[in-house]
């Protein structure tokens, strides 16, 4: 019989801790502190001007096989899904930011619809989505202002 709340709650954190160590191995150790990290897919793309790029590679590359139309189907649909958080990530104006996000939403909600399938209505309106892509990169500011106050 325990005596103290105190050891109590020491016994059972001991336990938790033990149970705990126990369930990590050296391949699920995490390598970093941030709880959100995740697995990148190889297709991530490194800005707005490569999700367009490879946004156009996947439509070419689909309209070879029908085979790789699936799978370039399926990777367009993660490209096009990233685009907003792709330009939030960006100084991208909200005023040029939201069109991004509007047109990404819309052929993502046609392309869910379509059960992945590139329609020639499909293919047109991702021809858009990187076409406005393109349009916005030369609204993104080379770089963030600078806070311009007294230092100490």
């Amino acid at each position: 019989m325990m005596r103290s709340p105190f050891i109590r709650y020491v016994v059972t954190v001991s336990l938790a801790m033990t149970l705990f160590a126990g369930c990590v191995t050296e391949d699920s150790a995490k390598t970093s502190l941030f709880e959100d990290d995740h697995e990148v897919a190889p297709h991530w793309p490194d800005g707005l001007e490569d999700a367009a790029a490879k946004i156009r590679q996947r439509l070419d590359a689909s309209k070879s096989s029908p085979a790789e139309a699936k799978q370039q189907a399926d990777e367009i649909v993660d490209l096009v899904s990233w685009v907003p958080e792709i330009a939030a990530d960006t100084n991208l104006p909200e005023p040029d930011w939201i069109p991004l996000d509007n047109a990404a939403e819309s052929l993502s909600a046609n392309l869910r619809a379509a059960n992945h399938e590139l329609t020639d209505a499909n293919r047109l309106q991702t021809t858009a989505l990187c076409e406005l892509i393109e349009q916005s990169l030369p609204k993104i500011p080379d770089q963030l202002p600078k806070w311009k106050g007294s230092t100490p």
